[in-house]
């Protein structure tokens, strides 16, 4: 492994031993004094001091502004604070998409996003959240992120020293209430969107139809949304597997790892949004037993997969043996809820998730046991994945009912 220092000032270049080179340079000093130091790699060197001009740049227009002046507005403050969370990695790449969408669209497009940052009393956070509920586009929980959003850049401004005062915190507890009386439920709402019994077999019996002509699969990707119903996997973790997860022998599943698209920030061109692999959500990795339904569903896919069955290899593909995408299993499943007759479904593939975790506590299962096998927290479990409420069909009519705790 080869490193060597480029001329004063210039930082080093290192190469690395699949090729690539590795190019540090320190750029500046941070606002805590600890000096800012970039490192970027890519084929060569040209590449990387290509790289390094861009982020050097980038890092010179956030220096002129890193220090919350009178002269910074609400939506640069919450973009200074995402970029100092990106630097720190505190954030997955789609979390950063997600609040980086918050921010654009929730926040800097409103008055309050131009306001500066000293001047927000915490009747604008009011007036502003107020607004988001009166528009009716926003779901009470992409509300709520925006508050998070608000409440995190002020929290993070105020432990700097840069201000003296968080808007957000003294409202925060009101707003949140006001927001949970949005969702409260009517009679006939559904406490947790899951499928009935009935609406599981109409949706098992058309993702896994077989064409009379051909005698294969209507639906290639059908056996994969039954694999989620009989898991309670999230579908970023199902696309992540691999072959080398499942022990088809013994019926085990090794679920760490979670695949989802993100922006490609790498700059240059290419693709807009590039595949990332992380730990799953809440870094709950676990080996799972597969139920009889799903350890049979993993047989015959790995039977079909023709090809692509290595033990590296993506157990979740296109019909082309490309790997797949949670956007394109949506638009799969939609199709197959369409001709099973269950358009009218919201939530989603995670309706899917929520159903498992549902049969799961009808047949006996505790909510922290139901927690651990899909991967989640029991407060979390029991709150958004566990449906009380059960669909009773009378004529043409669907009724949320609560049935006795114990059976008659």
């Amino acid at each position: 492994m080869e490193k060597k220092r480029n001329a004063k000032g210039e930082g080093s270049f290192k190469i690395n031993p699949d090729g690539t080179v590795t190019h540090r340079k320190c750029v500046g000093y941070k606002a805590n004094g600890y000096r800012k130091i970039i490192t970027v790699t890519r084929a060569n060197k040209a590449a990387c001091i290509k790289e390094m001009k861009r982020k050097e740049a980038l890092w010179k227009q956030q220096e002129a502004v890193e220090n919350v002046s009178g002269g910074t507005t609400v939506a640069e403050l919450c973009e200074l604070h995402l970029r100092y969370q990106v630097e720190q990695e505190e954030l997955k790449p789609k979390s950063i998409d997600r609040r980086e969408c918050t921010i654009e669209k929730h926040i800097a497009e409103y008055p309050l996003g131009h306001y500066q940052v000293q001047n927000v009393k915490t009747s604008d956070i009011d007036n502003h959240v107020s607004d988001l509920i009166k528009e009716k586009r926003l779901s009470p929980s992409s509300i709520e992120k925006v508050i998070d959003v608000l409440n995190a850049a002020y929290h993070w401004a105020v432990i700097r020293g840069e201000l003296q005062f968080n808007p957000v915190a003294p409202i925060k507890p009101t707003l949140v209430k006001r927001l949970q009386k949005i969702r409260e439920k009517n009679i006939d709402d559904a406490d947790v969107d899951v499928l009935s019994e009935e609406e599981e077999e109409r949706f098992k019996a058309e993702a896994l139809r077989i064409d009379e002509k051909t005698g294969e699969y209507v639906y290639s990707a059908g056996l994969y949304g039954v694999l989620l119903l009989t898991t309670g996997m999230r579908c970023g973790e199902m696309i992540a597997l691999r072959w080398k997860d499942g022990d088809l022998d013994l019926g085990y599943l090794k679920i760490e790892r979670s695949r989802s698209m993100a922006k490609n920030r790498n700059g240059g061109r290419g693709n807009k949004y590039v595949a990332v692999e992380g730990t799953t959500k809440n870094n709950k990795a676990r080996r799972i037993k597969l139920i009889t339904e799903a350890w049979d569903t993993l047989k015959e896919i790995k039977r079909l997969a023709v090809g692509h069955c290595d033990a590296d290899d993506l157990i979740v593909v296109t019909k082309s043996g490309r790997p797949n995408t949670a956007t394109n299993l949506e638009h799969r499943m939609a199709v197959i809820f369409k001709n099973a007759g269950l358009e009218g479904l919201s939530g989603g593939l995670h309706i899917f998730r929520r159903t498992f975790a549902t049969r799961m506590y009808e047949k006996g299962g505790r909510t922290k046991e139901i927690a651990a096998y899909i991967g989640d927290l029991e407060s979390t479990t029991e709150k958004y994945y566990i449906a009380v409420r059960k669909k009773v069909k009378e004529g043409n009519e669907i009724k949320q009912v609560v049935m006795p705790p114990v059976a008659e």
